[in-house]
């Protein structure tokens, strides 16, 4: 029995050792990945503090070193559109369609830049004509968020801002890296090649909440006595250590930026995707439009007072008409011909105290009209039962006919806005653009008795529309010509040009694919016409970059 009981010693004694062996190689390769995370974060923290360190430096300070995808050497370029030229471009041309964040006409790239470091590098980014240095900053200005909002968990007013900038012109920045050249010289196959995404509309989702959190965590969004009136105990114990003993004074600015986030969002609700009351409206937002309005500090504060008021009024309708799920089945809703009077009356009595000057007219014109499309297309709803419409069997039709009524007038006013301007529109614009073109495609093809589908093609044709964009941006090439052709190392046009092209070839032959199936099959008056949500959500007209094709496009055989 000795030796079993030695084996068994022995066995138990090496199965003991392979097990501490087990143990300490296990120790091993977890110390190995450890040391190779934390060395990888040591780069990117790196990365990041070089990048952030030459964002707050001047821009040709002595000894500078430079990282190849930090904005200095974007700026130190040859070009002449960085810096002090892109500010202008910025301050004159986007900043009149966006009037939320206001620049002084004294201050410098270099002090902007010193002042508030993030601004300026979204300033760059969606300022920027060249897109091989604009993807650049896209990366550089993705590394300053993760750095500082994620990482670090700072908020700022400067933060805020930058995000608010990123968001508005979400679609004006060229957000596919193109592939590397493979030494092939057909022009057509490299067209082929996928794109890497460099900013995706997810990315536009991440933003948006970014955005939102920024502006609580800043509590832009209440009074600064809101809190304190509460009594969080975060806040008792923050006046108790700092010995608060003043009334801080919300600024014009800080008024400016959080109902800029209100009007974005709910832009965004209305036109894009419904986001839910992420931002409402309150005592305090309209307190904020009454102080920016008497105070009037600049020419367009009472413009974007106007433009805040319209987007509550759309918020309302939104929340009244479409948003049937917030409502209780047990209560009955009231007429819906009732609802859209009394909207209606709003929305008219709202336009009647309309006053500004051109462009500004117009814009906020095409505003309205946008308003009014949203409430008059309740009709296109196939959800909507007749008995909604009460005793009133014409009243569907009634809204049809306003519905294109007020569509054709929102073109008409959006291409009045003089040309040069087109290439600049912000987000909270295009995508009006993109509802009222999806909105005419539902009307041509609405089957339904008694609505005339030839008569709204007579009225207003989607192809001739879509044309029309395409032909404000081409009269605004001649500036660009002349912008580019002092760079010698610019690429050629804003990747606007050509996109529009391939978006406007894409919006003509899907509707015409969905008119050539209506014709062919009668389908019933349930199905829709070009889905709004997937025109959308999907990569359409400016909306969307090169190379985020869904499947259910291949049969079109397209590239954009």
């Amino acid at each position: 029995m000795a030796p079993v009981n030695d084996v068994n010693a022995w066995a138990k004694n090496v199965g003991t050792k392979h097990l501490e062996l087990i143990g300490v190689q296990r120790n091993r390769e977890r110390v190995v990945h450890v040391a190779a995370l934390e060395a990888k974060l040591d780069r990117m923290v790196a990365l990041l503090a070089a990048s952030d360190r030459n964002a707050r430096e001047g821009l040709d300070g002595p000894g500078t070193t430079r990282s190849p995808s930090t904005i200095e050497e974007q700026n130190a370029s040859s070009s002449g559109f960085e810096g002090q030229a892109v500010l202008e471009t910025f301050r004159n041309r986007m900043l009149p369609l966006f009037p939320f964040l206001m620049i002084p006409s004294h201050l410098t790239a270099k002090e902007l830049r010193r002042e508030k470091p993030f601004l300026f590098l979204n300033i760059s980014m969606v300022a920027c004509l060249n897109s091989a240095r604009q993807r650049e900053i896209v990366n550089t200005v993705q590394q300053y968020v993760a750095e500082h909002i994620v990482i670090r968990g700072e908020h700022s007013l400067d933060l805020l801002q930058g995000l608010l900038v990123n968001v508005a012109w979400f679609t004006s920045v060229s957000r596919c890296q193109p592939p590397a050249p493979s030494g092939s010289t057909d022009k057509f196959k490299a067209e082929l090649e996928p794109h890497h995404i460099i900013r995706s509309t997810s990315q536009l989702d991440a933003f948006v909440h970014l955005l939102v959190a920024q502006s609580l965590s800043l509590g832009l969004n209440q009074q600064l006595t809101y809190q304190k009136s509460l009594n969080y105990p975060m806040t008792y114990l923050k006046e108790i250590l700092n010995e608060e003993s003043h009334s801080p004074v919300r600024t014009l600015e800080e008024r400016r930026t959080y109902i800029g986030c209100y009007y974005l969002t709910t832009m965004l609700s209305t036109c894009v995707k419904d986001l839910g009351p992420i931002i409402r409206f309150t005592k305090y937002t309209d307190e904020c439009c009454d102080v920016l309005d008497q105070a009037a500090e600049y020419p367009t504060d009472a413009y974007l007072v106007q433009l805040v008021r319209v987007m509550n009024l759309a918020d309302r309708i939104h929340h009244t008409l479409y948003r049937t799920e917030l409502h209780s089945s047990s209560v009955s809703a009231p007429p819906l011909g009732l609802s859209i009077r009394w909207l209606e009356a709003e929305l008219k009595q709202l336009k009647s105290r309309m006053s500004c000057e051109p462009p500004y007219a117009a814009i906020l014109t095409t505003h309205y009209n946008t308003l009014e499309i949203h409430l008059y297309r309740i009709a296109l709803n196939h959800d909507s039962s007749e008995s909604n419409y009460g005793d009133h069997p014409l009243m569907r039709l009634d809204l049809l006919f306003r519905c294109l009524e007020t569509t054709t007038s929102f073109f008409q006013n959006f291409y009045s806005v003089p040309s040069v301007l087109f290439p600049y529109v912000p987000f909270s614009i295009i995508c009006q653009f993109g509802k009222a073109i999806v909105t005419i495609s539902q009307l041509s093809l609405y089957n339904h008795s008694g609505w005339d589908r030839t008569y709204a093609e007579s009225t207003i044709d989607l192809d001739t529309t879509v044309d029309q964009m395409v032909a404000k941006l081409e009269e605004s090439r001649p500036f660009f010509q002349r912008a580019t052709e002092n760079d010698p190392n610019s690429p050629g046009l804003p990747d606007i040009f050509g996109r529009m092209q391939a978006r406007a070839k894409m919006m003509k032959l899907m509707h015409q694919r969905r008119k050539e199936a209506l014709e062919r099959t009668s389908p019933p008056s349930t199905m829709n016409a070009m889905d709004y949500e997937l025109m959308m959500n999907t990569p359409l007209d400016l909306l969307f970059p090169f190379g985020e094709m869904p499947p259910i496009y291949e049969p079109y055989n397209f590239r954009v």
